[in-house]
């Protein structure tokens, strides 16, 4: 009976332990002011753990002692934390068992950005978790301040994928010079083969404008897997070369969506959180700068005037991103080429091997032991 008691006590010993390796779940990181952030959390596993929160200057740097936050209860939930004005803050995480992580800000705070976001942090199928500070993607950048050009220099970008079409870019061009190191600028001579007034046209034949949206939607994204196929790969090309990427388009949600869709795919993020990273554009506050700029484009063309007058149920569903629209994307991929992996390979160049070297220059390590890592 002893043996019975002793063992029993061992092994609740260790679940103990091992559920106190762990730190918090969903660290996410709110905007209070421009200098101001809220590390946020859905608490410890064990009420009793004691957290320490602090900045760092990049993923990997030492955190700054001035800010560190010593033997903070994992139950609290919350912390609040100063930074340096026109600098991006990283929140570097850390319990008395030896985990950490280090995370950023998901939306970036920019007065003229639209649906600017990184792609760090999320984890992948293996362990390991996507680098912060490599991979942003974003809507248009024509109305970008001083302050943003100046706080964007400091991220390191390197090279700029501007998936818009010709007229896009001639009406709301993009200081690339001012963006990227050496500005460094892709972008393709193209103009979209879609009918802006027969789209429109669409919901002047009856039934329910909402589901008529969706509907187009629908059909749009299973278009957009052969449609944009090359310039896909360009930007893929880019990937391999180890340098980061910031890819855009107009609103970031489309083009850019099914975009960072492939490339977390391919990085080995699961199926579950690229959905949720792509369903995210519709929830940033940001977008709304696009209506804004679609209304005023109204006056001038026909197209965007029809769109403009559509009732609010089908206009919301356009400017969102219903996770069906991904899913037509791809299912079309599935039935054309019998799986994603094949379509990365045979369309856009993406081997295993090739995987392999994406996920070795943009991910982190697995950590030595349990954690859950931010998303």
């Amino acid at each position: 009976m002893q043996c019975r008691k002793t063992a029993l006590a061992l092994a609740l010993a260790s679940l103990a332990s091992a559920a106190h390796a762990r730190l918090p779940a969903d660290v996410q990181i709110e905007r209070l002011s421009p200098t101001r952030i809220a590390v946020v959390w859905s608490g410890a596993l064990v009420p009793a753990e004691k957290l320490d929160v602090g900045l760092a200057p990049a993923p990997g740097k030492p955190v700054d002692g001035a800010t560190l936050r010593d033997d903070v209860a994992g139950s609290a939930g919350r912390v609040e934390l100063e930074h340096a004005s026109g600098v991006r803050p990283y929140v570097w995480i850390g319990d008395n068992k030896g985990n950490e992580t280090t995370l950023g800000e998901r939306v970036l705070p920019l007065q003229g950005g639209v649906n600017f976001r990184d792609l760090g942090g999320y984890r992948t199928d293996d362990g390991r978790s996507v680098r912060w500070g490599r991979l942003y993607r974003s809507g248009v950048m024509a109305d970008l301040t001083d302050s943003d050009y100046a706080y964007l220099q400091r991220l390191g970008i390197t090279a700029i994928c501007d998936l818009r079409d010709s007229s896009e870019r001639s009406h709301s061009p993009t200081q690339a010079g001012r963006i990227a190191r050496g500005g460094r600028y892709i972008a393709w001579d193209y103009q979209q083969d879609f009918d802006m007034k027969a789209f429109a046209g669409a919901f002047a034949m009856g039934g329910d404008p909402q589901e008529t949206a969706l509907r187009l939607m629908a059909a749009f994204y299973r278009q957009m897997p052969a449609a944009f196929a090359a310039r896909y790969r360009e930007a893929f090309d880019v990937l391999k070369q180890g340098d980061g990427l910031l890819f855009n388009c107009s609103a970031g949600k489309d083009r850019t969506g099914l975009l960072a869709a492939l490339v977390l795919t391919a990085l080995g993020v699961s199926p579950d959180v690229v959905v949720n990273d792509y369903a995210m554009s519709q929830r940033v506050p940001s977008l709304q700068r696009l209506r804004t700029r679609m209304d005023a484009s109204a006056t001038q063309d026909p197209g965007m005037s029809a769109l403009s007058r559509l009732p609010e149920p089908a206009l919301r569903a356009l400017m969102g991103t219903d996770p069906m629209y991904l899913s037509a994307a791809f299912d079309q991929i599935r039935a054309d080429h019998g799986s994603i992996d094949a379509y990365l390979e045979q369309q856009l160049g993406v081997g295993a091997a090739d995987r392999a070297r994406l996920r070795a220059l943009y991910l982190e390590p697995a950590p030595a032991s349990a954690g859950t890592a931010a998303r």
